[in-house]
């Protein structure tokens, strides 16, 4: 059956994302979890889902069935803390992966093309899946042995999962590509993905991209996580000012509406995502700061740090490039 559509289709396009989604999610539960000194890892075919939506689907669609996806998994398969971290640093992974496939005119067909980003994009998930564990490590205070025990247990897992992911993936992609080449719902897609890689609209999709992100898991942090961490407080004797979070998230309302508006109107959006944008970086700051001042916090001090590189990215992904500024002039 072939389903007419364009590139400006974005229900078809959204349905596919969804469907990778969902497979990202069922991969993830096939996997052998690994404890380790009180903390867990787990070698499994999660990341095999992620790299073959950034190789399908292209950066943004693929980026987007990999990040929610496996934070999905994370907040109903009890890795709830971890589920912000986990839907950032997965989306970097298929986005990176589908910026180098689908590069170059090469929509995601030329094999050196496929290999480079599979590989570039599970790097990228190691690095940033470590530089994680090393900041909890850190904030734990673990010593050093035990946090290279830990650091190391850790490394060997997602290495392995890479390898895993980009064995299966890079062969498994062009075969499903040429049984979906055929339907026009893919095409759309592919046109779709091909436009986002064009330079500024590619600056722009990823801001808004990151900026609806960050707003929904800081919501989702504050209806999840302030319970607990208030709950701790008044163990503790203190108490914890949840109104000031509940602000946070209320303003993320806003910048979800922004953020969408910028994906589709473009540059006409852009002061005014700038605005939540910077307003955004200011809470995650002053989040930081409570983070370090009250022990009850401590331990998601590392979803500050996360959301705060996110939404410097956004800033300069926001910001205006040499090339388009000498162009204005």
């Amino acid at each position: 059956m072939r389903i007419n559509t364009t590139k400006k289709s974005g229900a078809t396009n959204l349905a596919l994302t969804g469907l990778m989604g969902a497979l990202v999610i069922v991969g993830t539960f096939i996997s052998i979890p690994i404890p380790v000194l009180g903390d867990r890892t787990m070698i499994g075919l999660g990341n095999v889902f992620c790299i073959l939506s950034g190789l399908l689907l292209g950066p943004v669609y693929g980026g987007l069935s990999a990040g929610i996806g496996s934070g999905v998994f994370d907040l109903v398969g009890g890795w709830a803390t971890s589920a912000p971290t986990t839907l950032i640093n997965k989306f970097m992974m298929a986005f990176v992966c589908g910026v180098i496939a689908w590069s170059g005119k090469s929509e995601g067909k030329k094999l050196p093309r496929i290999i480079t980003g599979a590989v570039c994009g599970s790097l990228t998930y190691c690095v940033l899946y470590l530089l994680k564990s090393f900041i909890e490590t850190r904030l734990e205070g673990n010593s050093a042995e035990a946090a290279a025990i830990l650091l190391g247990t850790k490394a060997v897992a997602t290495i392995v999962n890479a390898v895993i992911a980009d064995v299966i993936a890079v062969p498994l992609s062009i075969g499903i590509r040429r049984s979906l080449e055929s339907n026009r719902m893919y095409l759309g897609l592919v046109e779709t993905s091909t436009q986002q890689l064009a330079g500024h609209d590619l600056r722009r999709m990823t801001a808004s991209i990151l900026l609806l992100g960050q707003a929904v898991l800081q919501i989702v942090c504050v209806a999840a996580l302030l319970p607990s961490a208030q709950a701790d407080a008044a163990e503790a004797g203190t108490t914890l000012a949840g109104w000031a979070f509940w602000c946070a998230a209320a303003f993320s309302v806003v910048q979800i509406v922004f953020a969408v508006l910028l994906a589709r109107k473009g540059a006409k959006m852009l002061p005014e995502a700038m605005f939540c944008c910077i307003v955004s970086l200011l809470l995650s700051l002053l989040f930081i700061v409570f983070a370090v001042a009250q022990p009850q916090l401590t331990q998601y001090l590392p979803i500050g740090i996360i959301f705060l590189a996110v939404l410097i990215a956004s800033v300069v992904f926001l910001s205006p490039s040499g090339k388009q500024a000498n162009t204005k002039v």
